[in-house]
């Protein structure tokens, strides 16, 4: 009997190539240990289930990008009318990462609906961007750099930054141009190959506020060197490294390269040419998946709904 299993995980992201493997259209199935889904994967196979355990993310990350609580879903078949055991399966997984030095953790499986989909039932995404900025009364020489005075327990954890012209209340105000429905291209990652695909996304929410360092008691005594900003983005679904580039594109209005009022004309003009070369795409270390959210009756497994639903497919 075949069951389909919702799973709720963290991971950190530094050691993997991104979350989602290469496919290759002539063996999916091909394991891929660089990958958050290869190696979620590799774990279900210990299950020894009649199907190959093909894993779908509700999110895809690059590499270095980390996560709070993320979802897929995968299928599970085995001899007869018994199905695994939820609390079994995150056992058995959460075993595995742990005896192989694997920085995933499973929060939480459960049955779900047979035409679930982990990615396209999701009604919402909370993404965090983790801003360090060098205080202004810190003195470092331009001989000497930035890493002397992170704190090592925030290494691939926080993008650091010095900037002696950072402002954060322009950074606020080109954020408010952000929020609502636009076309994000501008921010998107050009590729030849989805340049026609729509960008048109809802920005439901951008929350700016003052973060804190991640440290042990012993450097948190020392005090810190930086200012830090916890940046939160709100939406459905989000483009190809949308949200680096909007940080960055921020970071360029703070110190004040680009006026708050340019954020808003280029989403007025969605174009590869509306981006200014200057910007830099801040590094995936600061961002982190927060949560993906869903309809609770979704999430509630019901046998004759599913049957439903399948009849509807298949006519």
């Amino acid at each position: 009997m075949k069951a389909r299993y919702l799973t709720f995980f963290s991971y950190i992201g530094t050691g993997f190539r991104s979350s989602e493997k290469i496919w290759l259209k002539e063996n999916r199935n091909l394991p891929d240990p660089e990958s958050v889904q290869g190696m979620m994967e590799l774990s279900l196979l210990k299950l020894r289930s009649l199907n190959y355990p093909n894993v779908t993310l509700s999110s895809r990350t690059d590499g270095g990008v980390h996560a709070l609580k993320s979802s897929a879903h995968f299928d599970l078949e085995r001899y007869g009318t018994q199905i695994y055991d939820a609390n079994n399966i995150s056992y058995l997984m959460n075993r595995y990462f742990f005896v192989n030095n694997i920085g995933i953790i499973v929060k939480q499986c459960l049955r779900v609906s047979d035409n679930f989909n982990a990615r396209f039932n999701a009604t919402s995404r909370r993404y965090l961007y983790r801003l360090a900025v060098l205080k202004k009364d810190v003195v470092i020489p331009e001989n000497v750099s930035i890493a002397s005075v992170i704190p090592v327990e925030e290494w691939k954890r926080c993008h650091f930054i010095r900037l002696a012209e950072f402002d954060i209340e322009k950074f606020k105000e080109g954020a408010k141009h952000l929020e609502g429905y636009h076309d994000f291209s501008t921010f998107k990652k050009f590729d030849k190959l989805l340049q026609h695909k729509h960008n048109r996304r809802e920005l439901k929410s951008v929350t700016i506020r003052a973060g804190k360092p991640v440290v042990t008691a012993h450097t948190e005594s020392r005090g810190s060197a930086f200012d830090y900003w916890d940046i939160e983005f709100h939406g459905r679904a989000f483009v190809h490294n949308q949200i680096r580039r909007m940080v960055g594109t921020l970071i360029s209005v703070a110190i004040g390269k680009l006026q708050p009022d340019d954020v808003k004309f280029m989403l007025q003009i969605p174009s590869k040419h509306s981006w200014h070369s200057f910007i830099q795409n801040c590094p995936s270390d600061g961002l982190y998946l927060c949560e993906v959210e869903y309809d609770p009756k979704d999430l509630f497994y019901d046998p004759d709904t599913t049957v439903e639903s399948e009849t509807l497919v298949e006519s």
